[in-house]
């Protein structure tokens, strides 16, 4: 079980990692909106993001992430889809060590995965490229390295505003 300051610790790190990702955005004028309460929950898109010659998309912002542990969810902890069978066109994983924000296709690194990632389950040490499940819970994650995202083509990096 999560204790109540690991809850709360996580929820301020998503919630500077939200502003600053809003705060990338706005720096090089894309227009950026909140989603909805639902499609947060049920379609895994945290803003819509538009820039002057494009459509709105979707992204699914993840909030401090270190460049050797990078959590990949296939099922949630109830086994519902997880965010990577989401419905967001982009993920934008903060990653202060890169001075921002990895950006990435959502479907792209899906299907990277689906090549590239065991089916066997292993224990959390050895989940790099490895399923693991969390004790008591029904998730299905695997665990990457930014060299891995950097293989996939739309790899770009957002810079941090102050950058």
């Amino acid at each position: 079980m999560v204790s109540k300051e690991r809850r709360n610790y996580s929820r301020q790190q998503g919630d500077l990692a939200e502003q600053r990702f809003i705060d990338a955005c706005r720096a090089i004028n894309y227009e950026i909106k909140k989603s909805t309460a639902q499609e947060d929950m049920y379609s895994h898109i945290d803003y819509w993001v538009k820039r002057s010659d494009a459509d709105w998309y979707g992204v699914d912002v993840k909030g401090n992430r270190h460049p050797k542990t990078i959590w990949v969810e296939f099922k949630n902890v109830r086994g519902d889809d997880g965010w990577l069978n989401g419905l967001a066109e982009f993920i934008a994983f903060d990653i202060a060590e890169e001075g921002g924000f990895v950006v990435i296709r959502r479907q792209e690194l899906l299907e990277w995965c689906i090549e590239n990632v065991s089916t066997d389950f292993v224990t959390k040490d050895k989940a790099h490229r490895n399923l693991y499940q969390r004790e008591g819970r029904e998730d299905v994650l695997t665990k990457l390295h930014l060299d891995d995202l950097k293989e996939l083509k739309s790899f770009k990096l957002l810079r941090y505003a102050n950058s």
